[in-house]
């Protein structure tokens, strides 16, 4: 995405920002977030919330068609919000929801039910579609469900916290017109709890692919951290100076490169003509680099450069206009003869530059692209057919289908790099201002959360973000036990046969530690159903059931284990001693009586024999004094085999020895 791009569709999303506001503003009526089929929260007071002429008096029903069961009354403020709550009520339905004030303005809400609403974010494997599931096509004709209602929040990226949808949404009764592009995962999970519990369940859908967890939380709770500092000032000075904040960006991230980039001196050299690039080696991008065949590449994050020289005619040179790329994983920057071009972060969008006019010429041309990929899949993944340069004339001249390339420093050394705040679903806090802040203050059971894959390769960031937004997020729906259900990264990328660093088990181990310190939260493992060829594994039938299954252990207190969890790692004589707590049963260890997945850590990390013993896992012999911790399916892909007498999985972690 280029700069000036990026800069129109920011104004426009502060414009719509804007108009969402004022049209707010002049409408009589409840938040966009109520309509008919709607669900509200049993058991608890509803906060429900409109507009109105300013200083009005407004009054509230619900009532079952015969008579009222509930009501509340009011006055707009100045600028003619009003916020009720309706006394709490049992589950049950249908009911109808009027609002009214005394200039004969009334607004009428039909087949209203009471019950139990969820509110359902994060990144793709959320969003991912129930039609795309396994059995889609079964599981889509089988939704016709009365008891379930579907909200689903149009994609949305706001400057500011907005009071409307980008798009017009309402409550739907689940069918499979209503359910086939919704959330799988929430759909699985809200329709197994309506069969157990037989009580109506309304999901909210918030979701958004390939984003960061920064994305989702307010502003104020993100001015706090000095990682968003910067991109908070600069999306501050956007608003009113895009010219000025483009050009404090660009001096910022060239200053963070010169500090986190070992290479950073050569970037003149790599990105122009000059340099001979005979040494470097060849390969043909046709998928995450991961894939490619190349050793080195088989479980690196980080920096790849990648060249390539094409020979052009005058012609050519003279009325090329853009170059695309196709996607890139995560970030690029890119030159064409030592020219910068354009850089975008996100690992799904397609790379189209705007040449600026003589960069190329008559004869060979350097193309050269840094990647930075912070965990996962990497590299120019798009088919090489992609990869274009396009005349004034609509003609296109493809380019040649080998690269060479160079290994660069690892995500380790290099951390993970700032993202432009004018891209698109980028910015610190625009989708909790576009997608969450128009659902808030919604009266709901509960939260389902499934996102990590985003802030994999920036750990330490992503252990304050996450329970920040738990934090951010009660406080905005006014719970503060609000119960949160988290799913653990599933699996991906290649497997190891021996320890290495692994960004997703850090977040998975973050996840976890989440769960340990929270009574209200419960986490669904799911690294047994991922696909490691694939980020969107399409087993979300599962998942949802052990999200089901978290929800009615910290959101109804039934007395359930979730499957096992480490306690402890303590010594016994010379072996190490793994306690887990949560297990339904005994531990079981499927294919045979090793425990697979265990490491012991000193200086370095090695693979360890293990074995059961009632609730416990005894590594033999491992118990010496320079060992410092144990791992277990520390890996993106990891291949266990430990599970309870539920069938559910033990959780990864890593644990100090005590």
């Amino acid at each position: 995405m280029t700069h000036r791009f990026a800069a129109e569709m920011f104004v426009s999303l502060l414009a719509l920002a804007v108009a969402s506001g004022a049209q707010a503003q002049g409408a009589f009526g409840l938040a966009p977030v109520f309509s008919d089929h709607a669900v509200l929260q049993r058991d608890k007071p509803v906060a429900v919330w409109g507009q109105a002429p300013a200083n009005e008096a407004v009054s509230l029903t619900l009532s079952d068609g015969s008579r009222i069961v509930a009501s509340a009354s009011g006055k707009t403020d100045a600028s003619g919000r009003f916020s009720l709550s309706l006394p709490q009520q049992a589950a049950g339905g249908p009911y109808v929801l009027t609002v009214s004030d005394t200039h004969d303005h009334t607004q009428t809400l039909n087949d209203i039910l009471v019950g139990d609403v969820w509110l359902c974010s994060g990144q793709s494997n959320m969003e991912f579609p129930l039609k795309a599931a396994n059995n889609g096509a079964g599981e889509v004709a089988g939704a016709s469900d009365p008891l379930l209602r579907i909200f689903d929040v149009p994609r949305n990226s706001q400057a500011a916290p907005v009071t409307g949808f980008a798009k017009e949404t309402q409550w739907k009764v689940s069918s499979p017109a209503a359910a086939a592009d919704t959330s799988a995962v929430c759909y699985f999970m809200a329709r197994q709890l309506a069969d157990s519990l037989h009580v109506p369940q309304g999901m909210i859908h918030a979701s958004w692919g390939g984003t960061a967890a920064q994305l989702w939380i307010s502003r104020e709770s993100l001015a706090t951290f000095d990682e968003m500092r910067e991109a908070l000032k600069v999306e501050d000075l956007y608003r009113v100076d895009p010219q000025a904040a483009q050009s404090y960006w660009k001096t910022y991230t060239q200053a963070w490169w010169r500090d986190h980039d070992p290479d950073y001196r050569q970037v003149g050299e790599w990105s122009g003509k000059g340099f001979a690039d005979t040494n470097w080696p060849t390969l043909v991008p046709s998928g995450v680099w991961e894939n490619s065949g190349v050793a080195d590449l088989k479980t690196f994050d980080g920096i790849v450069w990648y060249r390539q020289t094409i020979t052009l005619t005058a012609d050519q040179a003279a009325h090329a206009v853009t170059l695309d790329l196709g996607p890139i994983d995560d970030s690029d920057t890119t030159w064409v003869n030592g020219t910068w071009v354009g850089s975008t972060d996100g690992w799904n969008l397609p790379r189209h530059y705007t040449l600026p006019k003589g960069a190329l010429k008559a004869g060979k041309n350097v193309i050269a692209v840094r990647v930075l990929d912070s965990g996962g899949g990497g590299g120019l993944y798009g088919a090489p057919a992609e990869r274009t340069l396009t005349l004034d004339s609509g003609a296109t001249v493809a380019l040649p289908a080998e690269w060479r390339y160079h290994i660069g420093a690892d995500i380790k050394t290099v951390g993970a790099p700032p993202t432009a705040p004018w891209s698109e679903a980028a910015a610190p806090a625009v989708l909790y201002n576009g997608m969450i802040a128009p659902v808030v203050p919604y009266t709901l059971k509960g939260v389902a959360w499934y996102q990590g894959e985003a802030n994999a390769g920036a750990g330490a960031l992503y252990a304050k973000l996450l329970p920040t937004l738990v934090k951010d997020w009660r406080e905005r729906f006014q719970s503060p036990d609000l119960p949160f259900l988290v799913v653990q990264l599933s699996s991906f990328g290649t497997p190891q046969d021996t320890p290495l660093p692994s960004g997703w088990a850090e977040i998975r181990d973050i996840q976890r530690q989440l769960e340990q310190d929270d009574p209200h939260v419960g986490m669904a493992v799911s690294y047994d159903v991922g696909d490691r060829f694939d980020i969107h594994p399409t087993q979300k039938r599962q998942v949802g059931l052990r999200l089901a299954l978290a929800a009615r252990k910290v959101a109804y207190g039934e007395p359930l284990k979730l499957g096992p969890r480490p306690e402890r790692v303590y010594r016994r004589g010379n072996d190490l001693v793994v306690e887990f707590q949560g297990v339904n049963g005994s531990l079981r260890a499927y294919g045979g009586k090793d425990v697979l997945g265990f490491e012991v850590c000193a200086a370095v990390c090695h693979f360890a024999s293990a074995h059961i013993e009632g609730n416990s896992v005894i590594l033999p012999a491992e118990g010496s004094a320079e060992a410092r911790s144990v791992r277990f399916g520390w890996a993106d892909v990891p291949y266990l085999n430990l599970y309870d007498g539920a069938d559910l999985p033990a959780s990864p972690f890593t644990l100090d020895i005590r």
